[in-house]
C-alpha cells in the first residue's frame, strides 16, 4: 500500500456541514475521516453530516482503530477510497505500525512518489488528498501552505537523492544554477 501524507503545523477545527457542502460542489459524495488519537479513552465518538455529501468523523484511539480495520464487519478495501486518516501526535512509523495488518492479512506501507517513474505525474491518490485538504480548509491556499510543515523540514526527509554540490565547489559560480540553490530548489531530469 502507498500513502500520501501532509503534516500540519497546528490544530484547526473544521465545520463538517461546510465540508459536506464543499465536497458536493467538487462532486465527492462521501468521506469518512478517522481521527486517531492515542490520548482518547475507550469511547468512540462519531459525528455525521449529511448537508450535501455524507461526511462521517470518527474519533478513536490507535488500539480501537487497529481492531476496526481488522474486523470482519469492516471491509477496509471498499471503504478506504473514501477515507482520510488523521493521526494526532504521530509520524510515518506510527502509521506503518497501525497498518501492519489489514483484514488480518500482513500489509506493508510505503511512501508514494519519490522513487516512481511516474513521480512527476499527479496520481489519483495525490489528487484525492489535495481535494480533501482544499475542501477542509475552504479552498484557502495561503492557510494550507502556511500550515504545511513540508516548508520547514530538511530535504533528506523527502528526497531520494543526496545533494552533491559540495563535491563540485565551482557549481555555485554559474548564475543559472546558483539561483536554484538560493531558493532551495533542486531540479533534475530523467531520461
Amino acid at each position: 500500500m502507498i500513502i500520501k501524507m501532509i503534516i500540519l503545523e497546528e490544530l484547526n477545527y473544521i465545520n463538517l456541514d461546510e465540508l459536506s457542502i464543499t465536497l458536493k460542489a467538487i462532486k465527492i459524495d462521501k468521506l469518512t475521516i478517522f481521527s486517531i488519537n492515542n490520548h482518547l479513552d475507550f469511547n468512540i465518538n462519531r459525528t455525521l453530516s449529511n448537508k450535501s455529501s455524507e461526511v462521517s468523523y470518527i474519533e478513536l484511539n490507535r488500539e480501537q482503530f487497529v481492531k476496526c480495520i481488522n474486523s470482519m464487519h469492516f471491509n477496509f478495501f471498499d471503504i478506504n477510497p473514501h477515507c482520510l486518516y488523521i493521526v494526532r501526535d504521530g509520524n510515518f512509523t506510527d502509521i506503518k505500525n497501525m497498518f501492519n495488518f489489514i483484514d488480518v492479512y500482513p500489509a506493508n506501507i510505503g511512501r508514494g512518489g519519490s522513487r516512481s517513474q511516474k513521480s512527476h505525474m499527479l496520481s489519483p491518490l495525490d489528487l484525492r488528498l489535495s481535494s480533501y485538504i482544499m475542501a477542509m480548509f475552504n479552498f484557502n491556499y495561503k492557510l494550507i501552505s502556511n500550515l504545511n510543515t513540508f516548508n520547514y523540514i530538511s530535504k533528506d526527509r523527502y528526497l531520494s537523492f543526496q545533494d552533491k554540490s559540495s563535491l563540485y565547489p565551482n557549481i555555485r559560480n554559474y548564475p543559472h544554477i546558483r539561483k536554484h540553490y538560493s531558493n532551495k530548489i533542486c531540479i533534475y531530469n530523467r531520461l
